[in-house]
């Protein structure tokens, strides 16, 4: 799998088939990013070897690589809109304040789905409070009683 090939994905994915809203290189930081976090959440090894990225994945895998590549897109249009203004002259209205709010929830959604297909892949997975994604593994709980202490166990 070629970063172009998940770079064309995700326009279509993005609905930016033209690239009026994107430029390569922003999208190619969206996949490399995602590419590190995934292999991070997913627990597997991958890496980029040029335009490269090995080994090659399918399937659920390259799926949640693309949303994580739209989730970092999010991202990047959130800075990008953040100083969005409001105009109106007579009859002519322009509003696009609302860009930054529209660009976040979008990225809740998004960050949601992500975390929902990771948990199916892989059973154990959760996200904590703090939206780490954590996969206990061996754990098992500790369980205190109260109880008489004796001398030789004090």
């Amino acid at each position: 799998m070629t970063l172009p090939e998940l770079i064309a994905d995700l326009r279509i994915d993005l609905s930016d088939p033209d690239a009026s809203l994107f430029v390569d290189s922003t999208l190619e930081r969206c996949v490399r990013k995602a590419v590190f976090k995934l292999s991070r959440d997913a627990e597997i090894t991958l890496t980029i070897e040029g335009e490269q990225i090995l080994p090659d994945i399918s399937g659920e895998l390259r799926e949640l690589l693309l949303l994580l590549g739209q989730i970092h897109a999010c991202q990047v249009m959130r800075s990008a809109t953040a100083n969005a203004f409001s105009f109106s002259s007579g009859d002519k209205r322009v509003d696009k304040s609302k860009q930054p709010e529209h660009w976040a929830k979008l990225e809740v959604d998004l960050l949601d789905e992500y975390r929902k297909r990771l948990a199916a892949l892989k059973p154990g997975t959760e996200v904590n409070e703090d939206g780490y994604i954590i996969t206990p593994g061996g754990l098992t709980p500790v369980i205190y009683e109260q109880g008489i202490c004796l001398e030789e166990d004090c």
